[in-house]
């Protein structure tokens, strides 16, 4: 071949590779060595650039998805800081009625005082609750949660200041207290989890409403630390938990609205700007057709609840997919209150005694709380591996065991050699109980109502919740007394088992969809390929990042 014959080859080859998909096309082309020689420089360097860019643009998607990842995290762990006080409110009686109960005591509670101090919060819980609602839905969830703080530093520091000489003026400052903290253990449960449903994208929506519970948990925790590592001092420990509270309100400045409220109150420029910085964008002032597709769709959802009429909670509950998830959701966590795990957390120490509880009853209490933590950690990764059916199921099935055990152990003396069993029985309790029944009916809480009817029909939800809450710790010391601690172990052994019964038959498992999926199955629209569109979209998520970053 000649030098014109290989000049004119190059020249038709440049003409023809002109296009960049044409370069793509030909990239096994130019790899083979007989043909190398054909490729011009400028053909060449235009193919490197472009593989270049779209392993850039690869790299940079991936960032932003992992950054969006972190602050989803960030933000939820930074709402959730607020139900730290719900926590330590639900454990503060148990570790407390022993030093306010104790003979050496010259202000010392009677049994009918200490029980009102240990469930009077409860009365006021479902107060919370229906406030809960309409602060969500008026103010929105960052200020509701602000507020809540500022309720909480004041409960707090009633008791740290209550009189030490006057035993009716202390007595009724503690109860206010206890009032107060009960208000907020019901305004808390909804807006930390609804705002953790609102912010989180499918794939992370499990994890991240577990926090509530967590949260929770930790917040006994450190109640109970506080409390054996200063046994006789309920006032100092008043005082520290009123110093997290501080901190947890100023660290909320930090935190973005929800975009999804913010949208239904057309400030669509802050939804826009609070959902970039919750999904990594920072702050990039341009356009991102993922931010924007996404804001679309919350316009759409509001729009199509506004063109239904503005009807009021009552008529919207005539709707299927409000009433069915209303009623599964108040039965779950009937369940949850009458099996006794709140009774457990409240009366932690007594309970660790009547159960033959080998160990100090202080430091039962703390080893009951990392005991919870361990387990709620656990459940956020099952969450979103086993769903949510299987864990209850098996939480179920679990405290029903070790309630029947701790039975046998009341009814039977133990020899010295089996001692140890009530102690492993009332903490596998915990951890069984804290895998299912009590933090699947909260994490589940954020997911079942739509958008038009979360507020309030979460509030309702709590309201009743902690109503049966109410019961079942004011009647624990009646139904001891009248009952026996045998049988109060049983009667909350077959609570559980048909707990596991309702788990099973009624309550819809809600791993892998999205929050419109699960609308429309309680409309009776199922989708049977759930898991493939979640999966999908989260692949089309990346997508969309790879184009804005390209």
């Amino acid at each position: 071949m000649g030098n014109s014959e290989i000049t004119q080859t190059t020249e038709n080859d440049e003409e023809k590779l002109s296009s960049p998909e044409e370069l793509v096309q030909s990239t096994t082309h130019y790899m083979q060595p007989a043909t190398l020689g054909l490729v011009s420089e400028k053909q060449w360097t235009l193919l490197k650039s472009k593989s270049t860019n779209e392993e850039l643009a690869q790299d940079a998607a991936q960032d932003v998805h992992a950054k969006g990842t972190r602050m989803q995290t960030i933000m939820s762990i930074l709402a959730n800081l607020t139900v730290l006080s719900s926590g330590m409110g639900l454990g503060y009686s148990g570790i407390t009625l022993h030093t306010l109960t104790a003979e050496e005591n010259p202000m010392r509670m009677n049994p009918s005082q200490a029980s009102w101090f240990a469930s009077i919060s409860s009365i006021a819980c479902p107060l919370g609750g229906i406030v809960s609602g309409y602060l969500l839905d008026r103010i929105g969830r960052k200020k509701t949660l602000m507020l809540i703080n500022v309720i909480s530093i004041v409960s707090w520091t009633m008791i740290a200041v209550c009189s030490r000489t006057n035993f009716d003026l202390m007595y009724t400052q503690i109860l206010i207290a206890r009032v107060l903290i009960g208000v907020v253990i019901g305004l808390v449960s909804a807006p930390a989890a609804i705002y953790s449903a609102e912010i989180a994208t499918a794939k992370l929506r499990g994890r991240l409403t577990v926090l509530t519970s967590l949260m929770i948990a930790v917040g006994i925790l450190v109640i109970y630390s506080l409390s054996y590592v200063i046994p006789h001092d309920f006032r100092l420990v008043a005082a520290l938990a009123a110093f997290i509270c501080v901190i947890s309100l100023l660290l909320l400045f930090a935190l973005p609205e929800s975009p999804a409220w913010l949208v239904s109150k057309e400030r669509n420029e802050e939804a826009e700007r609070s959902l970039k910085t919750i999904r990594g964008y920072g702050g990039h002032r341009q356009h991102v057709p993922e931010i924007d597709r996404e804001i679309e769709r919350m316009r759409e959802t509001v729009s199509a609840q506004r063109r239904a009429g503005k009807e009021s909670f009552l008529q919207l509950l005539r709707q299927p997919q409000v009433y069915k998830p209303l009623g599964i959701i108040i039965g779950f966590f009937g369940f949850q209150q009458f099996s006794g795990i709140f009774v457990i957390i409240v009366y932690a120490a007594s309970v660790s005694t009547e159960a033959s509880v080998t160990i100090d009853p202080f430091l039962c209490t703390v080893l009951i709380g990392i005991t919870r933590v361990i387990a709620t950690l656990l459940v956020a990764y099952i969450l979103d591996t086993l769903g949510r059916k299987p864990p209850s199921i098996f939480s179920g099935v679990g405290m029903l065991v070790c309630m029947f055990g701790l039975a046998g152990c009341v009814n039977f003396t133990l020899t010295d050699g089996l001692k140890w069993i009530p102690n492993v029985l009332i903490l596998t309790y915990i951890f069984t109980s804290t895998l299912g029944f009590l933090t699947m009916p909260f994490s589940m809480l954020a997911e079942l109502f739509p958008q038009t009817v979360r507020g309030p029909a979460s509030g309702v939800t709590v309201f009743f919740t902690y109503l049966m809450s109410f019961f079942t710790i004011k009647l624990y010391p009646t139904m001891v007394e009248g009952m026996g601690s045998v049988n109060v172990f049983i009667f909350y052994g077959v609570v559980s088992l048909l707990g596991v019964v309702y788990v099973h038959y009624v309550v819809p498992e809600t791993k892998g969809k999205s929050l419109q999926e699960i609308e429309d199955y309680f409309r009776g629209q199922p989708h049977s390929s759930s898991h493939l569109k979640s999966s999908q979209g989260e692949e089309e998520e990346l997508s969309c990042l790879s184009s804005v970053k390209a």
